[in-house]
């Protein structure tokens, strides 16, 4: 980003714009700021702005006194209302006293300066009317076009001119941007809209979409920080070969590691149980095989029930053999009643 900036500080409007925030180092009419009447000057943020504005003050008289041009004076000078007017709307945000008045102390500031001795008072601007503030929005559309029709023919240069330029990709953004802003904020092409009288030719002889879409360095901003870009040839050939990569790549499929915790799982198990249970019944009844069951089931069950009646014969040939010995070894016990014998 910091070199992006340095690259478009080689454009007169974008360096000057740059300038005008700079912060105040060395300023010989400063001190007119300490003449303002009224508690304003007391106040930190105003002697603050009345510096920046003094300071700018005396680099639009430097830069006016090696420039001849008169349009190029007079955009400086609208540059400098403008940016004195968007200040004074961004300190009117703030809860500050007497923000009526801010304007009105500042151009008396200005007045003191322009009063002030100097060699080259032509190249200072003139005060500007109070009625000039009335329209932040109209004043920013007149700069806007006027920076971008000071900027056309050298961007224009640049981008058409050159095979390879350094910094051609910058410039080209640059161009991009300023395009799109401008019909953002500009619906039409009034020639009495423009501060500079040399621009009025340029909304009907110069066409901003030659310069985007034949430029020699046309580029692709890959990096939404604008800190990286890339030609539009290379941008092609790196798309073609990406797609013809991605067409052979091989991709590495990942399946699911199978467990009895997933509810598909065990209801998977059952239905394998059931399915074999059904073929070993199918088997059973279709095939040789039941009746081979059934034969061995069936000699099983004559051995067991010969098994049972030899049993059953030998135990009643036996309790009729403990019977007749009992029998045998049983004495007769008859008890000898007395009584009997003395009745007889």
């Amino acid at each position: 980003m910091e070199n992006r900036i340095e690259v478009l500080k080689k454009l007169d409007s974008f360096n000057f714009d740059f300038m005008l925030n700079n912060p105040v180092t060395i300023c010989d009419h400063c001190n007119l700021c300490e003449n303002v009447n009224g508690n304003m000057k007391n106040q930190p943020w105003f002697k603050f702005f009345c510096y920046q504005l003094v300071r700018n003050l005396e680099t639009v008289e430097t830069i006016n006194r090696t420039n001849n041009n008169m349009n190029k004076r007079n955009s400086r000078c609208k540059s400098l209302i403008y940016w004195m007017f968007d200040k004074v709307n961004f300190y009117k945000k703030f809860n500050i006293s007497n923000k009526e008045k801010i304007i009105e102390e500042l151009l008396g500031v200005w007045t003191k300066f322009n009063v002030t001795h100097s060699k080259n008072a032509s190249s200072r601007c003139n005060v500007p009317q109070t009625s000039e503030f009335n329209n932040l929005e109209e004043m920013k559309k007149r700069k806007i076009m006027s920076d971008y029709c000071e900027n056309y023919s050298e961007l224009k240069r640049i981008l058409t001119k050159y095979d390879s330029h350094e910094n051609c990709h910058i410039y080209y953004d640059y161009f991009r941007d300023s395009l799109r802003t401008y019909k953002k904020n500009v619906k039409e092409c009034n020639t009495q809209d423009f501060i500079n009288k040399d621009c009025s030719d340029f909304c009907t002889n110069d066409d901003p979409y030659d310069v985007l879409n034949k430029p020699k360095c046309k580029t692709i901003e890959i990096s939404p920080e604008k800190s990286d870009y890339i030609k539009q040839e290379d941008c092609k050939a790196s798309i073609s070969q990406a797609v013809s990569e991605k067409t052979c790549e091989s991709k590495e499929v990942k399946i699911s590691e199978f467990t009895f915790s997933d509810n598909r799982a065990i209801i998977l198990f059952l239905f394998s149980l059931w399915g074999i249970f059904l073929t070993f019944l199918y088997l059973y009844k279709m095939t040789p095989f039941r009746s081979w069951i059934s034969n061995k089931l069936g000699k099983k069950k004559i051995i067991r029930d010969n098994f049972n009646e030899q049993s059953d014969d030998e135990s009643l040939g036996v309790d009729y053999e403990s019977v007749g010995g009992n029998m045998q070894n049983t004495g007769y016990n008859i008890s000898y009643n007395s009584e009997w014998n003395f009745s007889r």
